[in-house]
Order: structure tokens, then sequence, then C-alpha cells
């Protein structure tokens, strides 16, 4: 009777259908709009009783809306209940706004703001609102992706595409980082300030010109937070969300550019990699709250269970992140968490597995891969993992070992033996990606210095948050000088031999990295030298400060905040071409070749 009675239904509702479902679905996005603005408004500028009343009144009214819309959609659905399991996500935010308006509306309580009341944490009815509000917005782009025809929009060289979007996402967060409500009433935010911090985070670099966990409120934090968290993404999911465009008619031109952020088997692996890098990105981090809200003794700065929370939060995801930032004043120096190494070792393997590279990270964990090399013991893993793991490893150790050999009577001064390993193993990695430091790096030895220069020039892993020439670019170029010295006829790594083309990318990136710092040191010296000249800054600090933002590391000599304003846009540039990537902007502004079909006669001169 009742499939008898729903098939009727359909064939009455039919010719109605596609009318309805379009109406629906642009009045979704005037809403979704319009919510942005009001929530901008509503968080960013202070309110009044009435006007906050208001406010909320219009973001009711939009969550009245989003249930209507999935009431219509799951009317209109010839399988509702197939339909709600496939939108599980949607499905679930419309049950817990259908529940909440019953509470609020007939018993006057907001259910999840009560329970989060009773754990201790107030003000989550806010977040829940921004929360439900920036679901429905993706919602809203992932339905639009999936409906179009993307074809003559998506054929642009996607160096222009990643560029693009990390520019739009750092003017974004700059703005809202001007926002009145997002600093504390005695401090004062400037465009210059707001902006670098705004490519700090989206760089996942971690310098900052003010003292974030002083300066910034609550929603400033979360801004910061929010901009760390959509950069990291946005360049580790880079190539899986190409990907899904290239479906859509990607030429082959193009398809260096996507190979330096993932390697040609992984690219052709599967059109799902971007779901997947965003399950085990929020994974990994939850399980490193897990560990830190634990590690963290709630007393002093984590008494209150609100700030105990959200700073485990934060520093599970500026750790796999790499991006550096803390909100603790002081930051891992401050003296309730300088000597607690659990936490220090959790730290240490969340950015170490962010600078990793999630590809590499699939490869030696996902449970498919882990399979077929028990099933097949001949099979190892690819030659990429290979590279990250083993060159990380040893770059880890030689840091810790230089570090211990320079640092032991300095920094490590009055250090239990686990503290002095830990830490000398924690500034080791840090110089490489992370930009957490656990010691004063003013205070470093000039050899100590010197070797995180190197270490810091380097960087992380390929398809990774880190930045610098990379751990595969270094790899590729230690081999080149083996086969070069061993007089070998062709470059060969792990029992594998590597094309001419990776070892001229690899050495093209490492020129472009030199010349782009050493440009960018210069130009520093010209804007600092008065406080050069006054003895306030030296060389090391200049250099040093450099290349921590072009390899976006985050990691100072103390003088970020002393730079001038022409000196701070410098280090804006650099931590923007150190996220974009030097060989990405090359291949941006290069003149494509018409023909590669030619080749000149054979030419020799002298080398060395």
């Amino acid at each position: 009777m009742l499939e008898q009675f729903r098939e009727a239904a359909n064939l009455r509702l039919y010719n109605s259908k596609d009318t309805a479902l379009k109406i629906f679905r642009w009045a979704h996005i005037l809403v979704a709009l319009s919510m942005i603005g009001v929530l901008i408004y509503y968080y960013g500028f202070p309110q009044t009783t009435d006007s906050r009343e208001a406010l909320m009144r219009i973001i009711e009214y939009s969550f009245i809306f989003y249930i209507l819309r999935f009431i219509v959609k799951l009317v209109y659905d010839f399988q509702p209940l197939h339909y709600i399991r496939k939108n599980w996500g949607e499905s679930l935010i419309v049950l817990v706004l259908f529940a909440e308006g019953i509470a609020y509306n007939f018993f006057d309580t907001l259910l999840l703001s009560k329970f989060f009341t009773w754990l201790g944490i107030e003000g989550f009815s806010d977040f829940s609102n921004v929360f439900v509000q920036i679901f429905f917005i993706i919602y809203i782009f992932t339905e639009i992706f999936k409906k179009r025809d993307f074809r003559q929009w998506f054929k642009i060289h996607p160096g222009l595409l990643f560029t693009m979007s990390i520019g739009s996402i750092v003017l974004i967060g700059s703005g809202l980082l001007m926002l009145p409500e997002m600093t504390v009433a005695s401090v004062d935010v400037s465009f210059t300030d707001s902006i670098f911090l705004s490519m700090s985070s989206t760089s996942v670099t971690g310098l900052t010109t003010i003292d974030i966990a002083t300066a910034l409120t609550f929603k400033g934090q979360m801004v910061v937070l929010f901009l760390i968290q959509i950069g990291a993404l946005n360049t580790i999911a880079f190539a899986a969300l190409y990907l899904l465009i290239a479906k859509f008619g990607v030429g082959l031109k193009q398809h260096d550019v996507i190979e330096d952020f993932v390697n040609q088997q992984s690219f052709l692996d599967t059109e799902n990699m971007f779901a997947r890098i965003v399950k085990w990105t929020l994974a990994i981090e939850f399980i490193g709250f897990v560990l830190i809200y634990f590690l963290l003794e709630p007393v002093g700065l984590f008494a209150a269970p609100a700030d105990h929370i959200f700073q485990s939060v934060f520093h599970a995801v500026s750790g796999f992140c790499n991006a550096g930032l803390s909100i603790i004043p002081g930051g891992m120096m401050n003296e309730q968490v300088v000597g607690n190494y659990g936490f220090h070792l959790v730290i240490l393997v969340l950015f170490f597995l962010g600078g990793f590279g999630m590809i590499y990270l699939f490869d030696l964990f996902q449970l498919k891969r882990l399979r077929e090399r028990m099933r097949y013991p001949w099979k190892t893993v690819q030659l990429g993992t290979k590279i990250s793991l083993y060159f990380t490893l040893g770059l880890l150790i030689a840091g810790a070992v230089i570090f211990l050999i320079f640092e032991y009577d300095n920094t490590l001064d009055g250090k239990s033996s686990l503290g002095t390993i830990v830490t000398a193993l924690f500034e080791s990695m840090t110089t490489r990606n992370a930009g957490f430091n656990t010691v004063d790096t003013s205070a470093l030895s000039l050899p100590v210095l010197v070797f995180f220069l190197f270490l810091m020039f380097i960087g992380a892993g390929s398809s990774s948050a880190g930045g610098g020439i990379r751990v595969s670019t270094f790899g590729v170029m230690v081999a080149s000088v083996i086969s070069t010295i061993r007089r070998k006829p062709h470059l060969e790594l792990f029992k594998r031999t590597l094309s001419n083309d990776l070892v001229l990318k690899a050495y093209s990136i490492f020129v472009f990295f030199i010349v782009g710092n050493l440009a960018g040191i210069f130009v520093l010296l010209i804007t600092e030298q008065g406080a050069i000249e006054a003895g306030q800054f030296s060389l090391m600090d200049i250099i040093f400060e450099h290349v921590s933002a072009a390899s976006t590391v985050g990691l100072s000599m103390g003088i970020t905040a002393e730079l001038s304003t022409p000196g701070k846009y410098v280090l804006i540039v650099a931590m923007f071409i150190g996220r974009v990537g030097t060989l990405t902007l090359a291949y941006l502004f290069g003149k494509q070749v018409m023909s590669r079909k030619y080749k000149y006669p054979l030419g020799h001169t002298m080398i060395g």
C-alpha cells in the first residue's frame, strides 16, 4: 500500500521536480552568500543586545530554509532511504537542526549548548552556528562542482590555479583578521601585520609580527586555525583536487606541474584521493588532539575545560600542518610546557608525519598496500617513499647529532637525559618544516645555526605541507653527485635508474631557490640597513629569517616583529613563493616550446 502511494506521488510530482529543485538550488546559493555576510558582521563587529538578537533570528531562518530544502529533496527523490544514506552528512546536520529547533521553541534551550556548558565550555552555540553555515557553504560548492561541466573553465594552467587559490585565501584571511572583534581592545593590528599573519598561517610558516596568544581574541585565533588547516590542505591536496578536474580535459603539457605535487603512479591511481587526504588529515589531527589533551595537565593555562580543549585542538592542527604557530604565551618555551617531553614528542610525531608527504603515508600505511606487501613479499614501497623515508630519517639523525655536539653545554645544559634526546630530535626535525622551538633560537651556537640553515633549505617531503627544495630534490642531487664521482653513465638510486628530466628538474629547483634567497636577502639588507648599522640586527639574523620564510619553516632569531614595513613585505613575498613553489612559478611564467623533437649539434665545454 505504501509503495503504491509512493509511486503515485512520484508520478504526480515528476513534472515539477526539475523546476522546484532548480529554484531551491539558486535560493541555496543566495542564502549561503547572505549568511557569509551575516556571520562576518555578527562575529567581526561589536553587537548590542538588539542587533545580536536580530542577526540570530536571521541565522535561525537560514536553518529553517536548510531543513525545508532537505525535506523537498527527500520528497522528490524516488528512493528516500537511499538518499539519506548517500547524503548522510547533510541528513545528520538537518536532524540536529530539527532537534535544536524543537528544543529552542518549545523548551527554550539548546541541546548542544547545554551539553557543552555541562562540560564547562561556554558559547558553543555560536561555534555550532558557524560550523553549520560552513558545512552548507562547502556543500554548495561540492554540489555545483558535481552538476556543472567545467571543461571550458578548468583548462587553465594548474600553477595559476594554485597561485590564485593561495592568494585568495591570504586576502580573505587578512580581511577577517582586521575586523574589530578579532583582536583585544588594546591591540591595533595594521594591514601589514594582518596580511603577514594571514600569509604565515596560510603558507603554514609560523613567523608572526604579533603575539597571537595575547593579541588575538578567541575569534581571531579561530581564524588563524582555519587558515592553517585550509592552507595545508590546499597544498597537500592540490594534486588530488586537480585530479578531479583532469577528467574534464587537462592538457598533457600541464602534467609536469601536477607531478610536482604528486607522483605519476598516484596521479593515475584514483579519483578519491582528495577525500582520502582530508580523512587521513582529520584522523591524524584527532589522534593528536586526544594525546595532547591528556598530556597537558589541566592547571594554569589549561585549567578551564574550554581552554584545555582549544589549546589541544590548535596544537594538533598546527603541529600536523607544520604551521609552527602556538597560542601558548611564549610558545613551546612556556614554563608550563617546556619540560613536558611527552607533549613535545606528540608534536614531533605530528609534524614528522605532516612533513613526510601524504602520498608516501598512503604508500606506507594504507591497508590495501599493507595487505599487498604481506601477500606478495617481493612488492616493496615506491621509490618516492623510500627517498622520503630514508633521507628524512638520515637528516633527522644528522641534525640531532650536530645539535647534541654543539649545544650540550649551551641550550641543553641542565636538561635530563630524556630531555636532551627529545630536544635534540625536536630541534633537528622542526628546522625542516615545523617552526616550533623548545630552546631559544637566538642563543644557538654558530655551527648549529649554519647547519640549521642547511636543513631549512632542504625542507620537507614532496606532497606535504612543508617547504624548501624538498627531500626528494635533495635525494636526486645526492644520487647525481655520487653517480658523477663513480663515473656511472646513468643516475641510480635505490636500485632504480632515474631519468635526466628528474635531474634537470632537481637542479632547476635548487638554482631557483638559491637565486630567490639571494635576491630576498639582498633586498632585506637594503630595507634593514639602518638596524644593521645600529647593531640591532646581524647578517646571520637576516639570512636566517629569510631562509626560514622562503622555506616556510617559521624559526626566527627574534627579529620578525622589529623588521621595517618594507622588510615585512619582503618576507611576505618569500613565504608566498615558498608556498607556491619556485618551479611552479617558473612553469607559470615560462614560455612553452612548440616542439621538442629537435636536437642541436653536440657541444663540449670544460666543467670544474
